[in-house]
């Protein structure tokens, strides 16, 4: 293992250990990576060691629903939530004894790259609230960009273009949140949830919401990478997703203001 690979691995520890110590309440935090069907857990403090494990055991959980929709995913408490039965089972066993009798999660997706998204994961003896959302929010893009560089280090199958693509592609999100919170005066995690369930309600990824929107906003072509052949075009119910959402947004805005 190269310097940048073991560096790489020490930021995301150290990533992850900051998100805990800035959440109150939380007791683990955690990365995991699936590429071509293989999945690996990066890092892991606390209690997400085991409790990310488990997830991929039992096939089910905020963190596997994460990765299947490419959307940030809340439990109030793993150990009642009726969304994944076969997970609740599995926290009564010794697997997992020594958590606190509430268990909530958050489950953030990271890299936007079709090769696979990151999974972002925190757990807390409490129900998530904005703010926890809001941690990982900031911390996140961090985390993918550490990760990428352990991935590249070790030769697995993301390239550079891939990388660059990537990041500029988690950079159009990041322009089409502003846009939001400048427009309506929300947070930054109230402005991703917008986002998302557009993307839900619409049935359309959600970078590729970002890129429409941003196109839609800015009256010419988002930000993208320098290879055509990675370029991605919105499809047109991604442009009708963007349209009805800046549409509402700006209503509501509106409104607000008393126009």
């Amino acid at each position: 293992m190269d310097d940048d690979t073991t560096s790489g691995r020490a930021l995301i520890e150290r990533l992850l250990c900051y998100a805990v110590d800035e959440v109150a309440g939380a007791i683990g935090a955690g990365v995991s990576l699936v590429r071509d069907g293989k999945i690996t857990e990066v890092s892991a403090v606390g209690a997400a060691a085991r409790l990310d494990r488990l997830q991929w055991e039992v096939g089910e959980g905020p963190v596997v629903r994460a990765h299947h929709t490419e959307r940030s995913v809340l439990s109030d408490d793993l150990r009642a939530d009726p969304e994944y039965p076969a997970l609740r089972r599995s926290l009564t066993g010794t697997y997992v004894s020594g958590l606190p009798g509430t268990v909530g999660a958050v489950a953030m997706p990271g890299s936007w790259d079709e090769g696979g998204p990151s999974q972002f994961s925190l757990y807390l003896e409490r129900k998530p609230s904005e703010k926890t959302v809001a941690v990982l929010d900031r911390i996140e893009p961090m985390v993918s960009h550490a990760l990428a560089t352990v991935v590249f280090c070790e030769k697995e199958s993301m390239r550079a273009d891939q990388m660059a693509k990537m990041v500029q592609y988690r950079r159009v999100i990041e322009q089409c949140k502003g846009a939001l919170m400048a427009t309506t005066g929300v947070s930054a995690p109230r402005a991703f949830e917008l986002l998302d369930r557009a993307s839900q309600r619409y049935n359309v990824r959600l970078r590729e919401l970002a890129v429409a929107l941003a196109e839609h906003v800015g009256n010419a072509p988002a930000e993208h990478p320098d290879d055509v052949g990675h370029v991605l075009t919105p499809t047109e119910s991604a442009r009708t997703a963007a349209r009805q959402l800046w549409r509402a947004v700006a209503r509501a805005s509106k409104a607000e203001n008393g126009h």
